[in-house]
């Protein structure tokens, strides 16, 4: 799990999404408007709008390209459960949140250095 993770405003440019994921070595950022998660943006959701003929990421918002429906599960939530039901739908990420607050994202990529972990060196 990636804890305070960086974040973005629904208002903010693509570009400064990218900006942000390239440089945090990230691939989801939670979409905030006054501190509120309203979405995920993520590094495919980017590719596909730089896709779009004449689509400039400079000038193209943040919530033109997020996902409004976020998987968010409470600090405190069994792994095991958020692991089979980012399997079961396909979810790149869940968003930790407590309260209102998100405290951090956890990726495919964590769920498999978890598996990593459990296989241990035998495998």
């Amino acid at each position: 799990m990636t804890p305070t993770p960086h974040s973005v405003g629904k208002d903010q440019p693509l570009a400064t999404a990218q900006k942000l994921m390239h440089d945090n070595k990230c691939r989801h950022l939670p979409v905030l408007e006054h501190g509120k998660l309203v979405g995920i943006v993520s590094e495919r959701d980017i590719l596909y709008v730089q896709a779009i003929p004449g689509v400039d990421i400079h000038k193209t918002t943040v919530e033109d390209a997020m996902t409004q429906s976020v998987y968010c599960v409470p600090p405190e939530q069994r792994l095991r459960a958020v692991v089979q039901d980012m399997a079961e739908n396909r979810y790149g990420c869940a968003v930790i949140v407590e309260g209102a607050k998100v405290v951090g994202v956890f990726t495919t990529t964590d769920a498999l250095d978890v598996l990593a972990q459990h296989l241990g060196k035998d495998y």
